[in-house]
C-alpha cells in the first residue's frame, strides 16, 4: 500500500542567505541527468536552482558534464558561487567538465565518484534524470538509511518523483523509515526553502 510522502515545512532563511559562497561553505550535491537540451524547460528550471542554492550560500556540486549537470553550475556560478564538478575517467573520451566548473574533483570510476560526492556533501538535491540519477539517488538514500553516512537532508525536485517514489515503495521492500528520510517538493524554491535552515544549522553547531 503506497504511504503519502513527508511534507516540507516551511522554514527560516538563515541570515547568510544572500551572500555568494567559498569553499568552506556547506556543500549541495544535485543529482541529474546529462541529456537535457539548453532551451528546454529542465535547464532553465535547473539554472534557477542553481541560481537560489548559490545566492543562500552553498557551494554547489554535480557531475560536471552537461545537461542538468551544466545548468546548474551556471546558475550557482552567475550567482557568484563556489561549484564543484566531480568528473570521472570513465567519460573522458567523450566528454569534458562544462565551462561552470569552478573546481573539478576527478575520480578513476563511477563507484569512486559517488562515494566521494556522499562523503563531501552537507545535503543532496536530486531531479529529473536517467538511470545514472537513479542510481546514485538509490545509493546516497540506502548509505543515510544504513548510517553509512550521518544524517544529511535528501531533497527531491519534480512532479514525476511521487510517483516513482510511490512506485518503488509499493513493488519493493522498502519499508517506511527509508520514505521518512526523503523530502518531495515541485519546484526549486521549495528545495532551497527546505535545506537551507537544516544544512545552516547543523553547521553552526559544529
Amino acid at each position: 500500500m503506497t504511504q503519502p510522502m513527508p511534507t516540507v515545512p516551511q522554514p527560516v532563511s538563515p541570515a547568510s542567505a544572500s551572500s555568494p559562497s567559498s569553499p568552506s561553505a556547506p556543500q549541495v550535491t544535485v543529482f541529474g541527468g546529462a541529456r537535457v537540451d539548453g532551451d528546454s524547460p529542465l535547464y532553465r528550471q535547473c539554472v534557477e536552482l542553481g541560481r537560489l542554492l548559490g545566492q543562500a550560500g552553498f557551494v554547489v556540486a554535480t557531475g560536471g558534464y552537461t545537461g542538468t549537470m551544466e545548468a546548474v553550475l551556471r546558475g550557482a556560478a552567475e550567482a557568484g558561487a563556489h561549484t564543484v564538478g566531480y568528473t570521472c575517467t570513465t567519460f573522458d573520451r567523450g566528454f569534458a567538465p562544462n565551462p561552470y566548473v569552478r573546481e573539478e574533483r576527478k575520480t578513476p570510476v563511477l563507484t569512486a565518484r559517488i562515494q566521494r560526492l556522499a562523503e563531501e556533501s552537507d545535503a543532496f538535491v536530486v531531479v529529473h534524470g536517467g538511470l545514472g540519477t537513479l542510481a546514485e539517488l538509490a545509493l546516497v538514500w540506502n548509505m543515510i538509511l544504513a548510517e553509512e553516512l550521518p544524517a544529511k537532508p535528501l531533497v527531491v525536485v519534480g512532479p514525476e518523483w511521487p510517483k516513482v517514489i510511490n512506485t518503488v515503495y509499493a513493488e519493493t521492500q522498502m519499508g517506511s523509515s527509508a520514505l521518512r528520510l526523503l523530502t518531495l517538493v515541485e519546484t526549486p524554491e521549495g528545495a532551497v526553502q527546505a535545506l537551507a535552515p537544516l544544512v545552516f544549522t547543523s553547521h553552526a553547531a559544529t
